[in-house]
């Protein structure tokens, strides 16, 4: 079976210039947790959700704002304050502004169309990733294929046996 047989060829695509807060919008409108990032009709990168939440994270540390306890706070029983609404929407307004280019994965793994199923498999365990990128020769993308993706396509093939 080959990587053409089960991608995705209509692929919602970001260019580096795209802010944050228009990736996040994109990405909860059409429920996909990442997307490839183009620039000049090429692959230069992806978002994904972790990548929006990790920088989120990072920036809010740096303001000296924790959401998430360490287990050292969950023995101890810290009294914690809530982040005010005010503070939060500020942050995120300006954090929202970043470009995407800014925090995307540059280092991308990424399969062509004729490629079999089986290296997306390993590339996907391998990078300990979720979604690859389908491009062809000249690196544009022309779809994308996801774990879910490889197990529909294998679920189906059962399916058909029986």
């Amino acid at each position: 079976m080959k990587v053409k047989d089960l991608m995705t060829k209509n692929v919602i695509t970001f260019t580096p210039e795209m802010t944050i807060k228009e990736a996040m919008e994109i990405l909860v409108k059409n429920n996909i947790g990442g997307a490839p990032v183009v620039e000049n009709g090429k692959l230069v990168g992806i978002i994904t959700q972790r990548d929006i939440l990790s920088f989120l994270d990072m920036a809010y540390k740096r303001q000296g704002w924790i959401f998430i306890p360490t287990p050292f706070d969950i023995i101890e029983i810290p009294r914690l304050t809530a982040l005010p609404y005010e503070k939060f929407t500020e942050i995120y307004e300006s954090l929202g502004q970043e470009k995407i280019g800014n925090i995307m994965q540059k280092k991308v793994y990424f399969v062509e169309p004729d490629d079999d199923i089986e290296d997306a498999i390993q590339l996907l365990g391998k990078g300990k990733i979720n979604r690859l990128p389908v491009v062809d020769q000249n690196r544009s993308v022309v779809g994308i294929i996801t774990r879910g993706d490889i197990l529909r396509g294998l679920s189906n093939l059962e399916k058909g046996k029986n």
